[in-house]
């Protein structure tokens, strides 16, 4: 019986791979780096402390985790702020899960500034019961360590919770956990997301409707 839903956010709740790419790049071309969209994407659902070191080639301390990271993420708010929506369906699809009186989560390799920030300008606050963010974790997507926290948040078993995910890293991460996983087609076509249970282009009626 499924108690609790728990959603990634970036190419979730909404579709912002395109804004992402931006910020990257923004962030890599002050320091005279080149990234490549392939190169960004695959690191989706990663934490910055990974991404970093990909990026730099070598280990970050914890500080200049911090100072790289709130700067990226200042890019990524700035480009990103004027064209914040919902993927299709998403809030029809939470004011539904509310009524049903499912627990819900967010649980995100993002900070929670960035958090913050999406459920605010989407307004939808009142409608998550729970936060996982990076700040919880020491291990980033496929670890299944942000999935497991969200859950144990909530006070519910993995099992009893489906996960929306639309990063490949994600997606087995929602598997590892031990949930049924949702692959959500924003950022990857349905046939690489091949690791999910089912797939679903957008929050619109479908089979994850039927709990």
């Amino acid at each position: 019986m499924i108690k609790a839903v728990i959603f990634d956010m970036d190419g979730v709740l909404i579709d912002n791979y395109e804004y992402h790419c931006i910020a990257w790049k923004e962030f890599a071309r002050r320091r005279n780096i080149n990234l490549s969209d392939e190169e960004i994407i695959k690191n989706f659902g990663r934490t910055n402390k990974e991404i970093f070191a990909q990026i730099f080639k070598r280990e970050l301390n914890e500080d200049e985790v911090i100072t790289l990271g709130e700067e990226k993420e200042r890019v990524y708010r700035e480009v990103y702020k004027e064209y914040v929506k919902p993927v299709d369906g998403l809030v029809d699809y939470l004011k539904f899960l509310k009524q049903k009186e499912i627990k819900t989560a967010v649980a995100s390799s993002a900070p929670i500034e960035n958090i913050d920030f999406i459920l605010d300008e989407l307004d939808i606050r009142n409608y998550i019961d729970a936060i996982a963010h990076a700040g919880m974790i020491k291990n980033g997507k496929p670890d299944p360590e942000i999935f497991l926290k969200a859950a144990e948040i909530l006070g519910v078993e993995p099992r009893d919770c489906i996960v929306f995910e639309d990063s490949l890293a994600g997606i087995e991460a929602g598997v590892r956990a031990g949930m049924k996983v949702f692959g959500v087609a924003t950022t990857y076509p349905k046939e690489k997301l091949t690791m999910a249970h089912e797939t679903i282009d957008n929050f619109k009626k479908g089979n994850h409707w039927n709990i």
